[in-house]
């Protein structure tokens, strides 16, 4: 039976919560216009900035992924450090289940992890370059799977077939493989984003696009209005 513990004994200061979709920085301004949550690596630095010095910050995820850049930051950001803690307070998928393998961690009793291979929504091209674009997301995989290799200290092959087989892993399997340190008294899952592509379509890019251009529009008319009777 695995004993439950909590994530530190520990003063904690300030929480950071990673749920929706893991996007890039220029991302958020279009995920919050159309009122979903996402996180960006942008978000996670500024978190770190603002922690009063001897404080730490706990990272909690719930999240399905997202970008595979984004998540690779944000991986690399917390790695390491001494004054960060990680709990998974219901999914850790993707994008998320790397970032959760970034330290010290914890996983709500009813909490899962996923972990797959590497895709693109969408692709063309000739058979040499869909080719090359098949070597780069195996690239790509490589590249993921050393965190949990390193996190879980099993070998860069049989996490390769994990990722390719899209494993799905409970609270308990997640520390008895490695992935998580321990589970967690606190916390009830909320599961905040289905897995699949990114909310945000292309469609409603260029009409959050369209609308930002109309109220540029709209303010600089009124500029000019201004200079126009001197005001």
């Amino acid at each position: 039976m695995l004993a439950l513990h909590t994530i530190s004994e520990r003063r904690v200061k300030m929480i950071l919560k990673i749920k929706g979709d893991i996007v890039s920085n220029d991302m958020k301004d279009i995920y919050e216009w159309f009122g979903y949550d996402c996180t960006t690596p942008r978000d996670v630095i500024t978190a770190i900035e603002e922690m009063p010095k001897g404080d730490r910050l706990q990272v909690k995820i719930n999240s399905g992924g997202g970008d595979v850049l984004a998540g690779q930051e944000i991986y690399s950001t917390l790695r390491g450090r001494n004054d960060v803690d990680i709990e998974v307070e219901g999914l850790a998928a993707s994008a998320a289940s790397v970032i959760a393998m970034a330290g010290k961690s914890t996983i709500s009793p009813v909490g899962m992890l996923m972990i797959h291979d590497v895709s693109v929504s969408y692709t063309s091209g000739n058979h040499a370059q869909l080719s090359k674009q098949a070597d780069t997301l195996k690239a790509w995989d490589e590249a993921l799977a050393s965190a949990y290799v390193e996190k879980t200290g099993k070998s860069k092959e049989e996490i390769i077939q994990m990722m390719d087989a899209e494993t799905w892993i409970t609270a308990d399997k997640a520390v008895e493989m490695g992935f998580i340190d321990a589970i967690s008294q606190s916390g009830q899952a909320v599961i905040t984003n289905s897995m699949g592509n990114l909310k945000i379509t292309d469609e409603m890019i260029q009409q959050y696009t369209a609308n930002k251009a109309g109220i540029e529009e709209e303010k600089n008319n009124l500029l000019k209005d201004l200079d126009k009777f001197g005001a």
